[in-house]
């Protein structure tokens, strides 16, 4: 019998896991493969408008879903709901929380709303038909934002390194890092896959 706080645990690290929908559907690929790294601020101010929108749709989503029978439009307004919150909250976060450089369009790791929207619209998804209550909403949002963030400081260190190794050059950099995104998706994949399992039969 898995206690509620194991639970809570593996829910996070299954959410973790599942945003290698960043690499499964080819979201922000180009970025993240073969541009520089993202800084520190975009990364963290990145990660906090995934958790904030994922969370705020959910309870939007959960409400109506209890208010009004939706049905198969429901899923059909998770895209459409996802890239205008993706876009109002890095409006916001460019305008009165990163300012100057770090405040730039260009500066959040996903500087295209539909790539943003798409990414949230996928982990709203799972977060709806996964999550029984808030608690389990936010432990999954927090899990997708760090498993987001995770990819990119992985990503980032395997381009730095196949700079200073011996690697062909042909290889070097987004080459060597679309490769390496592609075998840590199928790692990702089915670590969640199996926590997922444990957890529908806990």
């Amino acid at each position: 019998m898995i206690t509620s706080l194991t639970a809570l645990v593996m829910l996070a690290v299954f959410s973790g896991l599942s945003m290698n929908l960043i690499l499964q559907f080819g979201l922000a690929l180009k970025r993240v493969a073969f541009e520089s790294a993202v800084g520190r601020e975009r990364l963290l101010a990145g990660m906090g408008i995934l958790f904030t929108a994922i969370v705020a749709l959910w309870l939007i989503f959960s409400f109506a879903r209890s208010a009004l029978f939706l049905g198969f439009l429901e899923y059909m307004l998770l895209f459409p709901a996802s890239a205008l919150a993706f876009s109002v909250l890095e409006y916001l976060t460019a305008r009165f929380i990163l300012k100057g450089d770090a405040g730039r369009k260009e500066a959040f790791f996903l500087n295209n709303p539909l790539s943003g929207g798409a990414l949230i619209g996928a982990a709203l998804f799972i977060t709806l038909n996964v999550a029984s209550g808030l608690l389990d909403a936010i432990v999954l949002s927090l899990g997708f934002s760090c498993g987001t963030a995770l990819v990119f400081v992985v990503v980032g260190e395997i381009r730095r390194r196949s700079e200073m190794e011996a690697v062909p050059r042909w290889l070097r950099g987004g080459p060597l890092a679309l490769i390496a995104m592609g075998l840590l998706s199928l790692i990702f994949s089915s670590g969640a896959l199996m926590l997922f399992g444990v957890l529908g039969n806990g």
